[in-house]
């Protein structure tokens, strides 16, 4: 028989031993971040200090509901870096924090299949599917610290613990909070996704009326620890709300009541769905998809009745309503269906249905060709696929984690611009379009050091914070530099300090701004 922990022990240590292999370089290789990790490294930092209530930024011009994520990175900079030193840069340190969460999230996900099917060669099939399928996907979804791919693992915990608790499983309520309120964290999108999945497997869980065992204490304990693991996810939104009311949420009804009412064209929503299965072509890929939920369905309806068929069903129902939910979302909800990165948490559903078609095939064959489904062959078919995912993940580019946006030359150009600055504030004028300079890097390294850096536009504030906008003092009494790009340095200025594709110049105090 099979328990949870022992199930997610092993995929934990499985999943996590291949990530840190993939991604060993984040012990040695020093990164300095920009883009959108430098922007978020600066809520890390607030996050390290337990000053940090919201999440990201948005390009919308808001920030995500919540600050989980962030947490997990200000752990990671702090413990890994900070405090033991066992990687050579912040970033690293987060990295490395977030790929222990994406492996402990997934793990969890194949636990609570485990709770269902109750079997090591379902179990490790389950796992070999996981493995093979995040190897293929053409982005790394479960090695990425891109924001849009982070919510890929919780998603797929959303589903399985969703169709656990709608077939019955109360103990896995909890499992469904902690899934929903990090992905509600993550994005406002999953503000429509997550109540209306849980929602309907809480309904479905309810309308079993089956008595819990033993007594009531079983499935009371578990509404109450779904109630605690809610109460921490809510106290940050609560807390935002209450400081600075109505908060983010404001910018999130203003936005969507300007959205273009009647949306895309059902035809383009539908591309966008079928653009996350396998296929480099929609035609391949909306024959993959149909021919998936077909085989899912007809070979669950053809198993036995009982815990498996029970599940998987639930597995199969959770799924249709997530994608019905999705072409919704796509239709109504992305202005421009080109940005694929809004849907990457859906790679998730190609991969349930496919996990549920070879469960169920393997279930069929051992009930109904028994010959042909003997144990022993079945664990060494198993085993085979398991050892050829692993492999296939060992030389897979989707398991190594990208270095977003890293400024190598930033290291050697700190101490001409600490000499620059000479003890003053370095005020940074913006200057350029294609492509817009970025000056995270420079605001990380100085926050991080003893140098003031801070940018003068105003206008930056929704990426950088207001901490790292120049206040009018610094404006009038700090040392003025122009980050840009060469061909915009100003004839006669002098180049301070090199940042590959932009250079950092002495400066006078401009009206131009970031233009």
């Amino acid at each position: 028989m099979l328990h949870g922990p022992a199930v997610f022990a092993a995929a934990f240590l499985t999943l996590g031993t291949l990530l840190a292999v993939r991604n060993w370089a984040l012990f040695s290789v020093v990164i300095n971040e920009g883009g959108d990790s430098g922007a978020n490294s600066i809520l890390v930092l607030r996050a390290k200090d337990f000053d940090q209530l919201v999440g990201n930024y948005s390009r919308l011009g808001f920030n995500h509901p919540g600050p989980a994520f962030l947490y997990v990175q200000a752990f990671g900079e702090w413990l890994l870096h900070d405090l033991l030193h066992v990687v050579p840069s912040p970033w690293n340190g987060q990295t490395v924090a977030l790929l222990v969460l994406n492996a402990a999230l997934l793990a969890g996900a194949l636990a609570v299949i485990g709770g269902w099917l109750r079997s090591w060669t379902a179990i490790g099939l389950a796992g070999a599917v996981l493995v093979g399928y995040a190897a293929t996907v053409p982005d790394p979804v479960i090695a990425g610290t891109w924001m849009p791919l982070l919510y890929f693992p919780p998603f797929l915990l959303l589903l399985t613990s969703a169709a656990s608790v709608a077939a019955g499983r109360a103990d896995h309520l909890w499992v469904l909070g902690l899934a929903g309120g990090l992905l509600v964290h993550g994005h406002a999108e999953f503000m429509f996704f997550v109540p209306l999945i849980a929602g309907t497997a809480v309904a479905a869980l309810i309308r079993r009326r089956r008595r819990p065992e033993p007594a009531s204490t079983g499935r009371r304990r578990a509404w109450l620890l779904l109630t605690g693991v809610l109460a921490v996810f809510a106290l940050p939104i609560l807390v935002n709300l209450v400081a600075h009311w109505p908060g983010e949420f404001g910018k999130y009804l203003s936005y969507g009541s300007s959205e273009q009412a009647g949306g895309h064209s059902p035809w383009s929503s539908a591309l966008y769905v079928v653009r996350f299965w396998p296929g480099e072509h929609p035609l391949t890929q909306s024959i993959v998809a149909v021919g998936s939920w077909t085989a899912a369905v007809v070979l669950t309806r053809r198993l036995p009745d009982g815990p498996d068929r029970r599940y998987l069903r639930a597995a199969l129902g959770i799924a249709g309503i997530a994608t019905a939910l999705f072409a919704v979302y796509a239709q109504f909800g992305i202005d421009r269906l080109a940005e694929t990165y809004i849907g990457f948490f859906s790679y998730a559903l190609p991969l349930l249905v496919i996990t549920v078609a070879v469960l169920a095939a393997v279930e069929s064959l051992r009930v109904r060709a028994p010959r042909l489904a003997r144990p022993r062959l079945v664990a060494a078919g198993v085993a085979i696929a398991l050892v050829a995912g692993l492999l296939a993940a060992g030389n897979a580019p989707t398991l190594v984690t990208p270095r977003y946006d890293n400024v190598p030359e930033l290291a050697a150009a700190m101490p001409s611009v600490t000499a620059w600055a000479a003890g003053r504030p370095l005020v940074l004028e913006v200057r350029g379009d294609s492509p817009l300079p970025d000056p995270t890097p420079l605001l990380l390294a100085g926050k991080r050091s003893a140098t003031r850096v801070c940018v003068r536009d105003p206008w930056w504030t929704w990426i950088v914070t207001k901490d790292l906008v120049c206040t009018a003092d610094e404006v009038a009494t700090g040392q003025q530099a122009l980050l840009s790009a060469p061909a915009d340095i100003p004839t006669g200025s002098t180049a301070i300090a090199d940042l590959g594709r932009f250079v950092l110049s002495a400066s006078t105090p401009s009206a131009q701004g970031r233009r």
